[in-house]
C-alpha cells in the first residue's frame, strides 16, 4: 500500500490530466462498512461522486432506490464530494486502505489510478458478464492497462465544429478550409475561430484530434504534421482570426465568445450543448465533423466518465448493482437524463441519437474519437505538449522549437509506456 505522502503528490499530477464536469452536495465523508474481497457479509456498501448537478444526484439516487426496492441488495450510500477535493480524498483514503466499493472518475486516469493500486482488476467480471461486449473500442482501451480491464463507462463524449448558419453556408472540412472561412467571417467585432488554449488539459484535449488527423502521435510530437497543426492556430492568432486570449481560454471560454456572437466557429463537446441553447436561444448554429488534413482522416478525442472499483473492496456486492445498473433499456434512460453520449455502438444507434441532427454530428463524430491511454506517465506528457501549444499561440516560439522542446520531455516516457505495455 502506497504511502499518503505519494497520494498527495499523485492527487497533483491527476488534477492535470481530468476533464470531467465536477460535482455537488454535502461533501461528508462515508468511507464506512467495506471489506475486503466480497468475503465477508458487508451490510451498506459506498457509492462516491463529484456531480454536482442536481438532475446528475437525483438519477443516481433514484437508481440506488431501485435497486434497493426491486432486489432487496444491500443499502448503498450515495456520497458527494467536492470536486476539488474529490481525487485527493480517494488517494489518501485508499492509502488508508478503506476504498469506497464504486466511484466516479475520468476515464482518462484509469492507467494512474492503476499505477496507484486504486482499481479493482474486474476483467472476469466484465468479460462473463457481456458489460463492455458492444463498448467502442477506443473506449475499451481507455480501460485497460496491461492487458487487463479496471473500469467502464458511465458515458462517453467528444468534440466537434460548432458553426453559425447565418454567417457559413458549408461548414469547413479540411484545415485549408478551416482558415480561409474564419478569415472571411473575422470582422473587427468577431473572431472566425475558438478553440481552448490555456495552461490545461483542455487545450490538449482540443489540439490532439489535428496531430492525429494528420497522421502523428506523441512518439513523435515534433512531426512536420503537427507542427504544421500547431503553426496555423499561431497564425490565425498573429492575424487577428484568432483571439490573442486563446493562450488563456477553457473550452467554457470559447462557449461564451461563441453564444455572444463573438466568434463564428468554436471546437466543443456535448456539455456545452445545453448551456448554448438556453443563453442564445435566438442563434442559428450547427455542427460538424473536426476539419482534417487534406490527406488526413477525420479525427477527434474520446471524453466521459466512469466508474470503478475500489481495490479490495467488496467486488461481489457491487458488482450486482452494476449489472442492475447496465441493463440496456435502465441504462440507455440514465444515459438520456445525463444528457450524455452512449460508449456503446448498439445504444447509439437509437433513434434518440440517429434521429437528432446535433447528436447524430457526436455519434459520427465520436466513431473517430481515440482516448488519450498513453500509460501512467500521461499527464507529465500532457504538461509538456501544454506549454508548447502556450508558447507558440503566444509568439513565444515557432511552432516547430516549441513542440521540439516538449518532445524532449514526451519522447523518453512515451517510449517507456510503450516498453510497458510489451511487458
Amino acid at each position: 500500500m502506497f504511502k499518503k505522502t505519494l497520494a498527495l503528490l499523485l492527487a497533483a499530477a491527476l488534477a492535470v490530466g481530468i476533464t470531467s464536469c465536477a460535482g455537488g452536495t454535502d461533501g461528508k465523508d462515508n468511507s464506512g462498512n467495506a471489506n475486503n474481497g466480497g468475503q465477508a457479509e458487508t451490510k451498506e456498501l459506498n457509492l462516491w461522486h463529484y456531480w454536482d448537478s442536481e438532475s446528475q444526484q437525483a438519477l443516481l439516487a433514484d437508481m440506488v432506490k431501485s435497486y434497493k426496492d426491486e432486489t432487496g441488495g444491500p443499502t448503498i450510500k450515495i456520497s458527494y464530494i467536492p470536486y476539488s477535493e474529490y481525487i485527493q480524498k480517494i488517494l489518501v483514503t485508499a492509502a488508508g486502505g478503506d476504498l469506497p466499493e464504486l466511484f466516479i472518475y475520468d476515464g482518462n486516469s484509469t492507467a494512474t489510478f492503476v499505477e496507484a493500486g486504486i482499481l479493482a482488476d474486474i476483467t472476469d467480471r466484465i468479460n462473463e458478464s457481456g458489460v463492455m461486449k458492444d463498448t467502442l473500442e477506443g473506449v475499451v482501451a481507455e480501460h485497460e492497462v496491461a492487458g487487463k480491464l479496471y473500469g467502464f463507462p458511465v458515458y462517453a463524449n467528444c468534440v466537434a465544429l460548432f458553426y453559425r448558419t447565418d454567417l457559413i453556408e458549408t461548414p469547413p472540412t479540411t484545415w485549408d478550409q478551416l482558415y480561409e472561412t474564419a478569415k472571411s467571417v473575422a470582422t473587427d467585432d468577431m473572431y472566425g475561430f475558438a478553440m481552448a488554449g490555456g495552461a490545461g488539459e483542455d487545450a490538449v484535449f482540443q489540439f490532439l484530434p489535428f496531430m492525429w488527423s494528420a497522421g502523428e502521435d506523441l512518439d513523435n510530437v515534433a512531426a512536420p504534421g503537427t507542427v504544421e497543426a500547431l503553426d496555423m492556430f499561431s497564425t490565425m492568432i498573429k492575424e487577428g482570426v484568432m483571439s490573442s486570449d486563446t493562450v488563456n481560454h477553457s473550452q467554457e471560454d470559447a462557449r461564451v465568445l461563441f453564444e455572444t456572437g463573438r466568434v463564428a466557429m468554436m471546437l466543443n463537446g456535448p456539455w456545452n450543448v445545453v448551456p448554448l441553447q438556453e443563453n442564445a436561444p435566438d442563434m442559428e448554429w450547427d455542427l460538424a465533423m473536426i476539419p482534417k488534413k487534406a490527406d488526413g482522416e477525420f479525427a477527434s478525442i474520446l471524453g466521459g466518465e466512469s466508474f470503478g472499483i475500489g481495490k479490495d473492496t467488496d467486488i461481489d456486492g457491487i458488482w450486482n448493482f452494476v449489472e442492475y445498473l447496465v441493463e440496456p433499456e435502465r441504462y440507455q434512460e440514465f444515459l438520456k437524463g445525463l444528457g450524455q453520449l452512449p460508449a456503446d455502438s448498439v445504444l447509439a444507434e437509437d433513434p434518440y441519437y440517429q434521429d437528432d441532427p446535433i447528436n447524430k454530428v457526436f455519434i459520427d463524430q465520436l466513431k473517430s474519437a481515440r482516448p488519450r491511454a498513453y500509460g501512467g506517465k500521461y499527464n507529465e506528457m500532457s504538461k509538456a505538449l501544454q506549454t508548447a501549444i502556450s508558447s507558440a499561440m503566444s509568439g513565444d516560439q515557432s511552432a516547430q522549437d516549441a513542440l521540439n522542446d516538449a518532445a524532449a520531455t514526451i519522447t523518453p516516457l512515451y517510449e517507456e509506456f510503450k516498453a510497458s505495455e510489451g511487458k
